[in-house]
Formats: structure tokens, sequence, C-alpha cells
């Protein structure tokens, strides 16, 4: 492109100074030339201009495509979690039902009640998300309201459920922290302590509260988003 620029230059300049033409003559040519050289620049950056659109639409396809195996992945983790989320509750319930009779039965035939230990939190994938976005790429996705579905998603949401988890399992410490506040007694003791029952009934409260937000919040947004990818790859 640069030469063409130059060469048709060069021949403005050599119309300017030839002594052959009259000045109509030389302006037509001048004229003729400046054109050719403001089309060719125009028809150049277009093809610069499609040409680097077409390479970022085809990025916002891959990662579209990658988030959203990312976000169908999501949604088996949060299946999985929800369904650990119960298994605890149901050990801790039974925990709970224990009374103080089968406490004492339990302990004389030499058994102990096994106190389950269950962290919790869905291993949410971002790196996909993380990585387009850190490299500026975001705004390349041109449906304005898919652009702030994800963001939302990824940007509110996911930190949502890892706070709701966290919770969970700071407060699942608490109650070894009564256990170990309770060291002196025995395991039958602690057990039918009314404020250790009481801190495991709060634990089993917020393990049905995450339940209800993987139901009610995150698992719907998940798939609402994927159906949201799904369209925009059909196009």
């Amino acid at each position: 492109m640069q030469e063409e620029v130059q060469k048709h230059t060069q021949r403005i300049y050599k119309a300017a100074k030839s002594k052959e033409h009259t000045l109509g003559d030389k302006v037509k040519e001048i004229l003729i030339e400046i054109f050719i050289i403001v089309f060719a620049v125009t028809l150049s950056i277009s093809l610069h201009s499609w040409s680097e659109h077409k390479h970022q639409q085809e990025e916002v396809k891959v990662f579209l495509e990658n988030l959203k195996n990312d976000l169908q992945n999501d949604v088996k983790s949060i299946d999985i979690e929800k369904e650990a989320y119960k298994k605890s509750n149901m050990d801790y319930e039974k925990i709970l039902a224990l009374t103080p009779h089968q406490l004492d039965s339990i302990y004389k035939s030499k058994n102990k009640v096994e106190f389950p230990i269950y962290s919790h939190g869905p291993k949410m994938n971002i790196g996909n998300f993380e990585g387009f976005k850190s490299s500026g790429k975001i705004g390349y996705i041109e449906d304005e309201k898919l652009k702030q579905k994800i963001l939302n998603y990824y940007q509110i949401y996911v930190p949502a459920i890892n706070e709701v988890d966290k919770y969970y399992n700071d407060f699942l410490f608490k109650c070894f922290d009564k256990m170990i506040e309770n060291a002196d007694k025995s395991e039958q003791e602690m057990y039918a302590d009314p404020k250790f029952k009481k801190t495991l009934e709060f634990l089993v409260k917020l393990g049905n509260n995450n339940i209800r937000v993987y139901d009610k919040n995150t698992k719907p947004l998940t798939i609402e988003l994927i159906k949201e990818i799904e369209k925009e790859l059909n196009k």
C-alpha cells in the first residue's frame, strides 16, 4: 500500500511539473491521482478493519464455546454439591435426634457417635472468563445484554455462592471449637450438651439455606446463561 501511495504521489508531482499539459489538464490529472490515493487508503483501512473485526468475533465464538462448557460443568458441580449438603444434613440430624437414653446405650456398648466432617463448595470454573477479561477482550462481545449477563454472573453471583459456602464452612469450625471447649467432658456429655446441639442445629439450617440458594438462584442463572450463549452461537 505504501508503494502504491508513493507511486501516485510521484505522478501528482510529475503532472504538476509537466510543461506539456495545460493547467486544466494538470488539475484534472492531479485530482484523479488524489482520488485514487484516497480510495486505495480507504479501501485498505476498511479491509483491515473488517479482517480485525472478523478475527475478534472468531475469538468471541471460541470464548463462548469454552464458557458454555464451563457452565455445563458448573451445573453438574452444583448438583453434586447439593446432594452432598443433603447427606451432611442427614448425618447431622441423626446426631441431633439421639436421645440421652440412646446415647447412654451407644457408649455402654463401647460404640461411638462419629461426627462427620464435610466442608462444602462447588468448584466453579472461572479460568476462561478471567483470562478473556484480563486480556481486555470482553468488549469484543457485541451483544451488550449477553456481555452484562456474563459479567454479572462471574462478578456477582459466583462470589455470592462462594460466600454462602464459606459461611457454612466457618460455622462448621465453630462445631469443632465446641468440641475443643468440651474436651474435658465425655463425648456422650458433649453430644447431649444443649449449646453444642444448638450449634449443630444452626449448621443444618445453613445447609438447607445453601441448598435453596443453589436451587433458586445459582443453578437457574447458570442454565439461563447457557441458553443465552447457545442463542448467540447459533446466529
